[in-house]
């Protein structure tokens, strides 16, 4: 059955369940979990998730969701979710096929009028083969809420100097522009920001460290670009 995304939905990204370098790049994380009596940031960051997100709540994660050590809270997670592979996941995210309440995304998705022919006109530009092939590229692309959002990992049009990821990201970035897309939603660079106005910034850092709506989402971001 296909994961369908509403506003009800929630969204997060960027968990790094188990990963212990990050607490030290991101040090919020620890920070917040102790202020609440937590010594374990991913025991803290569980138990915020089981609190927001019911059983049959539906829940899109957008990528670096666990590492080595990592599943075990993985497993504990409330909510029918959905992982949008990130760069960080592509060792690890075969083991969620255990797991009868989550799915994947692998790939584009394209859930807009003239689907086919936005492709077309991406796989001429960058190879079809190329395109099918790239464990890099993931996103899901669709109209809610009276916006055309494209969910990735990876933010648009955004990226440090010989990024690694540099061929997955130019695809990317002409999909967001061939899908006339009016918002990314994303995650990968944690607590920095874009500063590019029709990016939101998803990461656990920004939510503080809780699963959100997408309904919330807009709201706020809609009053941040009014503002």
């Amino acid at each position: 059955m296909d994961f369908v995304i509403t506003e009800e939905t929630f969204l997060i990204s960027d968990s790094h369940f188990g990963h212990k370098a990050v607490l030290e790049r991101e040090p919020s994380r620890l920070q917040s979990a102790r202020a609440c009596g937590y010594s374990d940031f991913y025991a803290f960051h569980r138990d915020l998730w089981n609190e927001a997100v019911g059983k049959k709540d539906r829940l899109l994660h957008l990528g670096d969701l666990f590492y080595k050590g990592g599943f075990g809270y993985v497993k504990a997670l409330h909510g029918i979710n959905e992982l949008i592979i990130g760069n960080n996941d592509i060792k690890r995210f075969v083991k969620l096929k255990k797991l009868k309440n989550w799915h994947v995304q692998k790939g584009l998705k394209l859930n807009i009028p003239h689907a086919e022919s936005i492709l077309k006109k991406l796989y001429m530009q960058f190879g079809k083969t190329i395109i099918k092939e790239d464990i890099y590229l993931n996103a899901i692309v669709q109209d809610i809420g009276g916006e055309r959002i494209m969910f990735s990992h990876f933010p648009v049009f955004h990226r440090k100097a010989h990024d690694r990821f540099e061929k997955s990201r130019d695809t990317l970035d002409k999909l967001f522009a061939l899908a006339d897309c009016s918002l990314n939603i994303h995650g990968h660079i944690h607590s920095r920001q874009t500063n590019y106005s029709f990016c939101v910034n998803v990461c656990c850092e920004h939510l503080g460290f809780t699963p959100r709506r997408l309904s919330e989402i807009l709201a706020l971001w809609r009053k941040r670009v009014l503002i």
